[in-house]
């Protein structure tokens, strides 16, 4: 049976002050009239109901995240104590289904990203679904890159696999400069890394087990309580015993079978200010603006005002962001150092 995952556990720091600890980027309507959680859960809706879908969350935030998807179960909605990263709230996921259902093929999306071709998305996941099972691999999909992207991993195609249409995958590459990003592009068999992943449950466990021995001890540890009422004191027992450690350093670029199914379907991941501008209408001087703002004699700006008129004059290639949290100013070129800002403001401890 199919199942989905949706990992809502950040909340978009570079984003700020637009996204925040209280409301993060996945509760935001960035993109459209619905928040990007919503719209992840939509997307995959005719593949996958509500019913058959977990969200892993932060514990402060299930209750929110539950409001937001009245179709997904409120237990389903589970609130990790603490953050340890994505490989261990996945591989919580896949046991949480395994146990319901032992056959379950699960598809694990992030929960903050925009993609504008929803049926050209769903064609590729039933692809991906079918690849799972016909190839007994761990599967992730390719965005064909267009432009040369330096705040992107990347994959490293190669030869066809036995499933028409997916590729094995070589290697999974860091963020690269400019000018490595620029010969990825070149190449033609590199692809963005989208971080959304299609495997049998069981199958990632078994990974989960030769690769990260310490996840699935504690795997082991928590099983008991799964079931039972002191669930989130075992879950926290759980968290606290294991590493925190990403997915795709965990497992993808280290096991040696994955494979890859390349697409095209309007993925962007909206991961700074500077992405904006890619899911925001453009006026003709190329500023992306929301909020009550004004712009005089600025081209390629990104405005954005929700506490009061915020007026622009003279800028160029600037981001401007207003809001009741606080106020932004950086250069486009600059807009991933936005995790400095918040780093500085953790350690005032503005930001909890």
């Amino acid at each position: 049976m199919r199942h989905a995952v949706i990992l809502a556990g950040g909340w978009g720091e570079r984003l700020w002050p637009m996204s925040t600890r209280a409301r993060p980027k996945q509760l935001l309507a960035l993109a459209g009239e619905e928040s990007l959680i919503r719209a992840t859960l939509a997307r995959v809706a005719p593949l996958v109901d509500g019913e058959s879908t977990l969200v892993m969350t932060g514990e402060r935030l299930a209750g929110r995240v539950a409001e937001e998807l009245p179709d997904v179960p409120r237990e389903r909605v589970i609130g990790e104590p603490v953050g340890r990263n994505t490989a261990p709230a996945i591989a919580l996921a896949a046991r949480l289904l395994v146990r319901r259902d032992p056959e379950a093929v699960m598809v694990v999306l992030p929960a903050d990203h925009v993609i504008a071709d929803g049926a050209a998305f769903r064609d590729v996941l039933s692809l991906a679904f079918e690849a799972a099972l016909a190839e007994g691999a761990l599967v992730t999909l390719g965005i064909r890159p267009g432009r040369p992207e330096t705040e992107y991993g990347y994959i490293k195609a190669g030869s066809p696999a036995r499933t028409a249409g997916v590729l094995a995958v070589e290697r999974f590459v860091e963020k690269p400069d400019r000018e490595t990003a620029a010969r990825y592009l070149a190449d033609g068999t590199y692809l963005w890394n989208s971080g959304i992943f299609i495997w049998r449950a069981d199958r990632f466990l078994e990974e989960v087990g030769r690769l990260l021995p310490a996840v699935a001890r504690a795997l082991v540890g928590v099983e008991a309580g799964l079931s039972s009422a002191s669930f989130e004191g075992e879950m926290a027992r759980y968290y606290e015993a294991v590493p925190s450690i990403s997915v795709d350093y965990g497992i993808m670029e280290k096991s040696d079978d994955v494979v890859v199914v390349p697409c095209d379907v309007g993925w962007d991941d909206v991961g700074a200010w500077s992405a904006l501008e890619r899911v925001w209408t453009v006026d003709a001087d190329g500023n992306a603006v929301r909020g009550e703002s004004v712009v005089v004699d600025s081209t390629g700006c990104v405005v954005y005002s929700e506490a009061g008129v915020t007026a622009v004059v003279g800028l160029r290639d600037i981001v401007v962001a207003r809001t009741s949290e606080g106020t932004l100013v950086v250069p486009k070129e600059r807009a991933r150092d936005v995790r400095k800002i918040v780093e500085e403001l953790k350690r005032r401890g503005t930001i909890g």
